[in-house]
């Protein structure tokens, strides 16, 4: 009872801070008298968003597709590497460097290659948001997987415990809040990587929504589209927050 009554007040706090900015950047802007073009009040983006969201809904759903499918792919190869690591030590030593010198290149600069290799559909977005999304889940689940006090371990195989039950009952339990913390993370991360694939070369989702308003100085569009893609990340960490609650009620963060 007691932390619900906390993320109440927390929601709270939060909403009045956010009306407390729009109040002060509706009549700020106005009394600066900043063009529209520059940066347009929020009545003017919000009215924008509300006569154009069934076109944002539509553009928003291929983006949030892309989004999902490399978030699943970097989901399910974060994890296959992170098992390779911890159970085949000597390739911690190769994988992990390659991961972190790979994670270092912009992922804009290679995104026209993308575009080139595989074409102006759905693939170089789901590659993007893919990559976006590996690292942090890599890194997440490896620290999962591996980081188990020695003891924990030789007492599961003293139990009688076999490698695959070790797995199930210790390895994967340990790493799952892990995972959750990192789904948080990437889930962002492979959003982004989706609409900067619809800014180099895409014919349709937000990305390529956004980048049409601004060539019309469209910019409540701009606004209400950045609007959009904030309530859809909030709602996918949101969902992401709700299992981790059904789901991993044990964590000591939780009880």
């Amino acid at each position: 009872m007691g932390g619900l009554t906390l993320r109440l007040r927390r929601l709270v706090t939060l909403l009045a801070g956010a009306s407390a900015g729009l109040v002060a950047w509706e009549y700020g802007a106005g009394l600066a008298g900043i063009p529209e073009y520059i940066l347009p009040l929020p009545s003017a983006f919000l009215r924008r968003f509300w006569e154009t969201l069934p076109l944002q809904v539509e553009h928003l759903g291929t983006t949030a597709a892309t989004t999902l499918a490399g978030l699943a792919l970097a989901l399910a190869a974060g994890i296959l590497l992170a098992l390779l690591v911890t159970y085949v030590a000597p390739l911690k030593a190769v994988i992990v460097p390659a991961l972190a010198a790979f994670n270092g290149i912009p992922k804009v600069a290679i995104a026209p290659l993308f575009v080139i290799w595989f074409g102006l559909g759905d693939e170089p977005k789901v590659m993007l948001a893919f990559l976006m999304a590996l690292f942090p889940i890599f890194v997440s689940a490896t620290s999962g997987l591996g980081e188990i006090e020695p003891e924990i371990l030789d007492l599961a195989r003293l139990s009688g415990g076999n490698e695959l039950r070790i797995f199930r009952k210790v390895r994967l339990m340990h790493a799952l809040p892990y995972l959750t913390d990192a789904t948080k993370v990437a889930f962002p991360l492979a959003l982004v990587g989706s609409v900067v694939g619809e800014f180099i070369g895409g014919n349709r989702g937000v990305g390529y929504l956004i980048l049409s308003a601004q060539f019309n100085l469209d910019t409540p569009l701009v606004f209400a589209c950045l609007l959009a893609i904030t309530i859809f990340t909030s709602l996918g960490i949101g969902l992401v927050a709700i299992v981790e609650e059904l789901t991993l009620g044990w964590r000591p963060s939780r009880r």
